[in-house]
């Protein structure tokens, strides 16, 4: 994370209190980010279909996610997207976190 001293674009900052009493600082991209990104868009399956698919299977697993995150490193252009506004400033990274859950 480092500091930027001019933003085009900034978003605030929400502050996540995890249920391990930790503090985790995400971005509200939903004014800037969500209506610059291009997403395929698809159909989602029906649990019907979900069902008919796992019903040949003997086993199956349970992944605990709740601390997965998945890390996109950004070239340089989209970064200016995820500029942060804190207390101290304009903040930026190079990769963005999304949360896997």
């Amino acid at each position: 994370m480092g500091k930027v001293q001019f933003a085009e674009k900034a978003v605030p900052v929400v502050l996540v209190l995890k249920l391990a009493k930790s503090i985790h600082i995400c971005g509200d991209y939903k004014l800037n980010v969500n209506r610059a990104s291009r997403l395929d868009q698809y159909a989602m399956p029906c649990i019907e279909d979900l069902y008919a698919k796992l019903t040949a299977g003997h086993m199956f697993t349970k992944w605990d996610m709740s601390h997965a995150y998945l890390q996109l490193e950004l070239d340089t252009a989209s970064r200016k997207y995820i500029t942060i506004n804190t207390h101290r400033g304009y903040m930026n990274t190079p990769a963005c976190l999304l949360v896997s859950h």
